[in-house]
């Protein structure tokens, strides 16, 4: 794959052709009887290069697999279909290609817009075996919602509340995670429920005894 994967930029041997050369090294690759992995890795350089709709053809004719799952993916990103993007990433297992695409929403300031994405990730998410990407999941979902609730003051207690559920969620999968607890026990603190706050940094330190911040945060609680 490393081979193929850049085969449309330089100094790549394809790119250095002469072009009607270089076209008759590169459409065998896109064909159906080449390799999958060359179609797969021609399909990629496509992509790269912005030319996704000749990577269109090309990507429905493979075999399912992550590999053309993560294909599609950054084929609907290309083509200007985020909600399916995530989906392919996520079937893919690419989490972190599935979670930039939220970011990017947030440093746009569409924040409705990446709560969205993020509960549509922990939907697809489903399963023990990525029950702590699902859980990192809800966190972050719970990061975006706290950061709604800034931005919009007169919702602020309602998202409050909302965005501690969330860190519960998470909470509920990985119970021991001194992240998600610290969150949950400053959201706590932010909706004005000290004890609960104090619950939290409890368990934290419970997990984490030297844990600076869970004894800052249980301090906070009891003033």
């Amino acid at each position: 794959m490393s081979v193929y994967g850049d085969l449309a930029s330089r100094p790549s041997v394809p790119a250095s052709l002469p072009a009607s050369l270089g076209l008759r090294v590169a459409r065998p690759l896109g064909a159906p009887a080449a390799p999958a992995f060359a179609r797969a890795a021609y399909a990629r350089a496509l992509l790269h290069t912005g030319n996704a709709e000749a990577a269109v053809p090309i990507i429905a004719a493979l075999p399912a697999s992550s590999t053309t799952d993560d294909l599609r993916g950054q084929l609907a990103q290309a083509l200007g279909r985020p909600t399916d993007a995530l989906r392919a990433y996520a079937r893919a297992g690419d989490i972190e290609r599935a979670q930039t695409l939220i970011d990017d929403r947030v440093a746009a300031g569409d924040l409705a817009s990446a709560a969205g994405f993020e509960r549509e990730l922990v939907d697809v998410l489903a399963g023990d075996a990525r029950a702590a990407v699902r859980a990192r999941a809800w966190w972050r979902l719970g990061q975006i919602t706290q950061l709604a609730a800034v931005a919009a003051p007169a919702d602020r207690l309602a998202a409050e509340r909302t965005a501690l559920d969330d860190y519960v969620r998470a909470l509920a999968i990985a119970p021991n995670e001194e992240t998600y607890l610290l969150a949950a026990g400053q959201q706590a603190l932010n909706i004005g429920d000290k004890p609960l706050a104090e619950r939290f940094y409890r368990r934290a330190l419970d997990v984490v005894p030297a844990s600076a911040d869970a004894r800052a945060g249980l301090d906070r609680a009891r003033s």
